[in-house]
């Protein structure tokens, strides 16, 4: 069964494998909601529909009233749970999934436990991670969002929460089912090395050596922006959009600067 792993050099606790897809729940949610709570829904569909790639469904339902202009939405955020993240958007031959649209959407205009959401749906996989010094932080996002009813309760979280608060001397890295640190995520071989032999070699390092290179590994990495900080409100996936940028009056230049190149390197 899968889980949601939160790993400490020394304690670990797990939230349920039903959590991850409550967690996109949560951000399909907020994302039906920037959509549909709003009082110019014939614009916002007309300006969805525009941006709809070559041949979706969508551009085969008429937007001829407001009524119908209200119904083709509600038809949009079907569009966007599906599993395949199929589509919705296109620009000069860059095609924009819906599940990086809903993370930057909730990391936009959600509050923390909305960000925790996204961040943990988009980056547990590839090792999210909290600073000892700001584990009570995070251990204080979960409060909130369990005593709001954001969060369900015996579902794994409140473990989390008593895990982050033990201590601050040492960092939380998460990881989808599956421990923290493994031959792969630690970068444990050297070019040229047989990768049997060396992931051999890795499983018979002390746990503690293990943990050590795997945060090295982590560091590394900065540039993925892994970190989980109090001034994440910034923070965007990929190429940065949220739903409000295609719907924003100047949504041709947000777009031209998601998709342009970027500075070539010195």
């Amino acid at each position: 069964m899968s889980y949601t792993r939160f790993q400490d050099a020394r304690s670990a606790a797990h939230l349920g494998g039903s959590e991850r897809p409550w967690l996109h729940s949560l951000l399909h949610k907020h994302a039906a909601g920037t959509l549909l709570d709003r009082p110019d829904s014939a614009q916002v569909a007309a300006t969805l529909y525009e941006l709809l790639p070559a041949g979706h469904d969508l551009r085969h339902v008429p937007l001829h009233s407001d009524h119908q202009a209200r119904r083709w939405l509600h038809l949009y955020v079907r569009c966007l749970i599906g599993i395949f993240d199929d589509p919705v958007a296109e620009h000069r031959g860059h095609v924009i999934g819906p599940f990086t649209l809903m993370l930057n959407t909730a990391m936009e205009s959600g509050g923390d436990a909305l960000r925790l959401a996204a961040r943990l749906h988009g980056q547990c996989e590839v090792n999210c991670w909290v600073d000892g010094p700001n584990r009570d932080w995070l251990a204080d996002v979960i409060t909130e969002a369990l005593t709001s009813g954001l969060y369900r309760p015996d579902c794994g979280w409140e473990k989390v929460r008593d895990l982050l608060r033990e201590r601050a001397d040492l960092p939380v890295v998460v990881s989808f089912s599956e421990s923290f640190p493994t031959f792969w995520s630690a970068q444990g071989g050297d070019a040229g090395d047989d990768p049997d032999e060396a992931e051999q070699r890795w499983e018979a390092l002390p746990a503690g050596e293990r943990w050590q290179r795997g945060m090295a590994a982590l560091h590394r990495r900065h540039q993925d922006q892994l970190e989980l900080r109090p001034d994440w409100a910034g923070y965007r996936f990929g190429h940065e959009l949220s739903f409000t940028d295609l719907l924003a009056e100047d949504r041709a230049e947000r777009l031209e600067r998601a998709f342009s190149p970027g500075p070539s390197a010195a």
